[in-house]
């Protein structure tokens, strides 16, 4: 693994840097979190249902036949057009849409109007029908007696392709539904325009053909998102949670298929035997350098360090564990280890030496005190004999102090930042830990994978047995090698190391299901 540190490169990325956030207590904010009052509207929970017959048309329909519809359709809010003279009480239509839930509480004329339109295309009855398949539509009796006709079971087809176009919030046919929201409110007269966003206006109400679609689009995302103040009933809408709920009971999850992860760069025997050599090549160096027989902090935690690194690699090395969960725990110990003994080579001092093999002998007697104490099933993991040895092994027990603090009375981010090793802590511990402390994430990431059923959401569903990840023994080979150059600056004389093998970075891939953004 190359040393050689890479400026990063976010080329075409649209989200923010790390430098980007800001730190509040221990969290880490986005810029756009920062914003006060900022508030969540889902478009793929909440909008993408409550305008399903759109999503339908859209989808069902050629586009440009369907964007003709939409323009027809949103010009009906000209009708009951607000009065701008402010002084006078607004008119009645204050607050109209076409959304589903809207719809039973507006004019039946606006509705029979909308339905017609669609009817006029020559797929219209084809992309509205799935709508009768829903028994919990809003308004269903309208929709039922307008179309005069019954759901099939394509339908059910024709129903998760319109929500498969559509749930992609940036999606071209999401971004078409969601400029009709706009249109017809601008029709109705409720979104106010500032003279210098009369062009801007004037290229949505041409939508698609006027302006550049690079800056259109995304406005019309954002006045879509910003109309949803406009309505006065801020009260929860039940639709769409009971739109999804009953797509989920009414049809089936179908499991993505697996795909393996990563690739396998070491032949398990042949790093078998690369162990064997170094570890037998480290066990020389350590008889070669050996000074006495007494106490000899420095001397045993340096070797001890490198001889449990092995222990780690030769352990990740068998079977599948470099790729299972496994590998990840200790892959985080071997950082923790790597990052422990620079500082101790580099910054540390014999009295910090003690210090390190004192905290383990009290670390040894806590365990030993609250063994002997427990009632009920002890663990069997470990005996009371063998902690009883390593408790007194170098002073009798109740010579002991035992620290609760960390060793060296710091946290490990303090120890990489101060011993140069900041580079390895921020390449494997954050990820690495979430595999020890069992943090969604890793149980998301191991344990699960999405539906490719769009009805419902691409939602997570546990596998029958937990996925083969990524191999860690790259990375750890990586991290063993840098263990034993510190080794070698503590007893110079000690140059085995593995080889390691250049692995080309990995390409992005395409996100397992798409991502539900606002």
């Amino acid at each position: 693994m190359s040393n050689r540190k890479k400026k990063p490169n976010r080329s075409g990325k649209v989200t923010s840097s790390l430098a980007d956030h800001k730190r509040v207590g221990k969290a880490l904010i986005p810029p756009i979190m920062q914003i006060t009052g900022m508030s969540f509207s889902s478009w793929a929970n909440s909008r993408l249902p409550e305008m399903l017959w759109a999503c339908l048309v859209i989808t069902v329909i050629p586009r440009e036949e369907a964007i003709e519809a939409f323009r027809d359709i949103a010009s009906i809010g000209i009708r009951y057009r607000r009065d701008d003279d402010r002084e006078q009480e607004p008119k009645e239509a204050l607050g109209w849409s076409l959304r589903h839930s809207d719809l039973p509480n507006q004019p039946r004329e606006l509705f029979n109007a909308l339905v017609s339109r669609v009817l006029r295309c020559h797929s219209g009855l084809q992309a509205l029908r799935p709508l009768l398949l829903l028994e919990n539509l809003p308004g269903r009796d309208w929709w039922k007696a307008a179309l005069a006709a019954e759901a099939t079971e394509d339908d059910w087809q024709t129903l998760g392709q319109a929500v498969l176009k559509t749930f992609d919030h940036q999606s071209q046919e999401a971004t078409d539904v969601r400029w009709l929201s706009v249109l017809f409110k601008l029709g109705l007269g409720e979104i106010f325009v500032m003279e210098e966003m009369r062009e801007r206006i004037q290229e949505i109400i041409e939508y698609p053909h006027r302006g550049d679609m690079r800056s259109v689009r995304p406005s019309i995302r954002s006045m879509e998102m910003a109309i949803i103040s406009i309505k006065p009933n801020l009260e929860p809408n039940p639709w769409p949670e009971s739109f999804w709920a009953y797509t989920l009971e009414q049809t089936h999850c179908l499991p993505a298929p697996l795909e393996a992860r990563g690739r396998v760069t070491h032949d398990p025997k042949v790093l078998g035997k690369a162990i064997n050599d170094v570890r037998e090549a480290l066990l020389g160096h350590w008889f070669t350098s050996l000074s006495t027989t007494g106490l000899n902090p420095k001397h045993d935690g340096v070797f001890g360090f490198g001889f449990f690194a092995l222990a780690c690699l030769a352990e990740m090395s068998m079977g599948p564990l470099s790729s299972a969960i496994t590998g990840r725990l200790l892959l985080r110990s071997l950082t923790e280890c790597r990052i422990s003994l620079a500082y101790l080579v580099r910054c540390g001092s014999d009295e910090m030496w003690k210090k390190f093999r004192s905290y383990g002998a009290g670390q040894a007697k806590l365990a030993l005190l609250k063994h002997e104490e427990m009632s009920g099933q002890k663990p069997r993991f470990v005996t009371q004999e063998a902690l009883e040895t390593l408790a007194n092994e170098d002073y009798f027990q109740e010579y002991v102090e035992i620290d609760l603090g960390h060793w060296a009375g710091k946290d490990l981010r303090r120890l990489a930042e101060e011993s140069g090793t900041k580079e390895d802590y921020d390449r494997y511990y954050g990820w690495a830990s979430g595999f020890v402390h069992g943090q969604w994430s890793a149980m998301r990431d191991s344990n699960f994978t999405h539906c490719l059923n769009p009805l419902h959401r691409f939602h997570r569903i546990p596998l029958p047995f937990h996925r083969m990840l990524e191999p860690t023994t790259d990375d750890a080979v990586h991290l063993v090698n840098c263990i034993l150059n510190d080794v070698n600056a503590a007893y110079q004389g000690f140059d085995k190391r593995f080889k390691v093998e250049e692995v080309p970075g990995d390409k992005e891939e395409d996100a397992e299901a798409p991502a539900e953004r606002a």
